[in-house]
């Protein structure tokens, strides 16, 4: 009864063991399959971000388009807040940032005031070194909009992809 008893747990103590190296990956490596349900997760969670993030400056009064390789947003003046136009320009071979503009108008005459030009470096809006520029005029837009540059220019990529 004894060997019978203890036969039966090393046969199920085999079995157990083979049944977890069947499931195991080689070297630790990760699958194919868990790669790609891995992206698709991300891919799907960033969308949901970027369509977040679409409908909140809907609602904050800014008008997305698209046109001709330029993705423009507006804001037209409010009590809550002032106008600009920032458009964000994308080359036409590799599909890439490679100038932004801002224009605003003064508060006081309505009048707009000369476009201000700024460029993407290391996935940041920095000034132009060619053209007139203001950084302190994009971080209020931006501080108007309760987005960083960091999160506008993950956002223009997503949108411009979105709607080619």
């Amino acid at each position: 009864m004894k060997k019978l008893a203890l036969s039966l747990l090393v046969f199920g103590v085999f079995l157990g063991l083979s049944g977890c190296g069947s499931n195991a990956n080689e070297g630790g490596r990760i699958s194919s399959n868990s790669v790609e349900e891995s992206t698709t997760d991300s891919s799907g969670k960033e969308d949901k971000n970027m369509e977040a993030m679409e409908e909140d400056l809907k609602e904050n009064g800014v008008k997305i388009s698209y046109h001709k390789k330029n993705l423009t947003f507006i804001r037209e003046k409010g009590i809550d807040y002032d106008y600009f136009q920032l458009m964000i320009k994308f080359d036409s071979k590799s599909n890439e940032i490679y100038e932004m503009t801002l224009r605003l108008k003064g508060n006081i005459d309505g009048k707009e005031k000369d476009t201000l030009f700024y460029n993407e470096s290391s996935g940041r809006i920095v000034e132009s070194t060619a053209w007139n520029t203001d950084i302190n005029a994009i971080a209020k837009t931006l501080e108007s909009l309760n987005y960083s540059d960091k999160e506008i220019l993950e956002f223009a990529p997503w949108y411009y992809e979105k709607n080619m």
